[in-house]
């Protein structure tokens, strides 16, 4: 059910936040090739939940960027696009993803 309403839950929100500042995102892991092959393994080849939390849940995607050399990067724990970039840290204002932004609103 997730996988069928990500682009009107998820997808859209983040492209207007990352479209407000500018940027325009990129998410290779939602194309349909690598949906589609990703849906055809089983759990098991996708996780490992005898790993910690934060850890085991990406574990093909740590194996694929350990082979490529990322050894630091495959070590880290995930966390939400949202929280991870740390963007709300460097901000001066309490604005919430869901604040109409003032630069676009006519006065």
């Amino acid at each position: 059910m997730e996988i069928q309403r990500i682009s009107a839950r998820n997808l859209g929100r983040d492209d207007r936040i990352i479209s407000d500042h500018g940027r325009e995102s990129r998410f290779p892991f939602l194309d349909e090739q690598v949906v589609s092959f990703l849906n055809s393994l089983s759990i098991q080849e996708k996780v490992d939940l005898t790993l910690p939390r934060g850890i085991g849940e990406k574990y093909l995607l740590r194996v694929a960027a350990r082979q490529l050399g990322l050894t630091e990067s495959a070590g880290l724990p995930k966390r939400a696009i949202q929280f991870g970039s740390r963007i709300a840290k460097l901000e001066s204002t309490n604005e919430k993803a869901s604040d109409k932004c003032t630069r676009l609103v006519e006065s």
